[in-house]
């Protein structure tokens, strides 16, 4: 009898043998395409108190274009789907493809590329009209600094490189070649320059320093999170937040700096005997009238990325010393305070080397 049994469990094995090759061919020919598609139609509807459309749309690439689709798209209040779709909206669509057939379609996100090309296109032609041949180098100064972050700074972090020394290193690289570009190889541009990388740094101790007292992680928002989670390489998550700092306060403290070495340069030019202290202190009074202007530039630069998390803190009704102990806002505070008082001593440090007559104008 138990001879029987296992002859008839083999049997039931061997015929389904080949309905389990077939379903995983079938699996392996199943994937998953994102496609720029165009809708054509769009009705209102209502399920269950939830608001819907029904959406019929024209794929406008890849081996399905021209094939005309219609799905279903959830208006749920909260949500980041939550766009009302309109005709001849373009839109990216997933669809699940078997074979050569789809088998299901789901909204993604809208195009926005289109527009985004005209805004660059309205910056680029403003720089040009009203900065001429200095806006001109201005758009190739950004263009260097994008470069310098995409193929110089993210491939030191992915090599498991020191963070901050990165960032110094891509940092100066940025400043010396953004002055270079837009005012020459002066000696105007040598000070400016300097007074940068002074300010910019005295902004890294500062983080690095307090920073380490508080034990900060580098850790502490959901991005971070998501990175820790599908990152391959190691990363030094305090160290990236360091070298945020730094680079966040590059843009800042550069103005900073070259403003007052414009304006000292402009008073001896035209009073070369103006003497050292005068040159000195023109440039904290220029310093004086920017300072309050610019470290509001930085602080609400970074309040703005943080008012969804600053709104749940207010919601969930935590104390205001809680708030200032979470590791979130610490960070930000770090941020924010040692970004503005590396700019803050931009001023000194750029007033003296450009009052100092050692180096001689242009």
């Amino acid at each position: 009898m138990e001879y029987i049994k296992k002859g008839i469990l083999l049997i039931i094995i061997l015929c389904m043998f080949p309905m389990v090759t077939y379903s995983n061919n079938r699996i392996s020919n199943e994937y998953y395409e994102k496609v720029r598609s165009v809708i054509t139609r769009v009705e209102e509807d209502k399920e269950d108190e939830v608001q819907i459309q029904i959406v019929e749309a024209i794929i406008l690439e890849g081996q399905f274009k021209s094939d005309r689709l219609i799905f279903k798209h959830l208006l749920i209040e909260g949500s980041k789907s939550n766009i009302s779709l309109k005709e001849d909206m373009q839109v990216f669509l997933n669809i699940r493809v078997n074979g050569d057939v789809i088998e299901s379609v789901n909204f993604l996100d809208v195009v926005r590329d289109g527009y985004l090309k005209i805004l660059f296109g309205m910056f680029f032609m403003l720089l040009i009209i009203f900065g001429g041949f200095k806006g001109f180098r201005s758009f190739i100064a950004l263009v260097v600094t994008a470069l310098c972050l995409i193929y110089l700074f993210i491939p030191m972090i992915m090599r498991g490189y020191n963070l901050i020394m990165s960032a110094v290193i891509v940092s100066s690289i940025i400043v010396v070649s953004s002055f270079i570009i837009i005012s020459g190889f002066t000696k105007k541009s040598l000070v400016a320059i300097l007074g940068t990388i002074g300010g910019t740094m005295t902004s890294g101790v500062l983080a690095i320093f307090f920073g380490n007292k508080i034990y900060l992680t580098g850790v502490s928002d959901e991005i971070v999170e998501l990175l820790v989670a599908y990152s391959t390489v190691p990363i030094d998550y305090r160290g990236l937040l360091y070298s945020g700092i730094i680079i966040g306060a590059l843009g800042a403290v550069m103005d900073v700096s070259m403003t007052i070495t414009s304006v000292i340069c402009e008073i001896r030019r035209n009073n070369p005997n103006t003497r050292i202290r005068s040159l000195f202190f023109s440039g904290l009074s220029v310093g004086k009238d920017i300072m309050a202007t610019m470290t509001n530039t930085l602080i609400l630069a970074y309040v703005g990325t943080s008012l969804p998390l600053l709104l749940i803190f207010i919601f969930s009704d935590m104390a205001v010393v809680d708030i200032v102990n979470s590791q979130y806002i610490a960070s930000e505070i770090i941020r924010s305070l040692c970004g503005s008082v590396g700019l803050v001593l931009t001023i000194p440090i750029t007033s003296v080397l450009a009052a100092l007559n050692i180096l001689k104008f242009k």
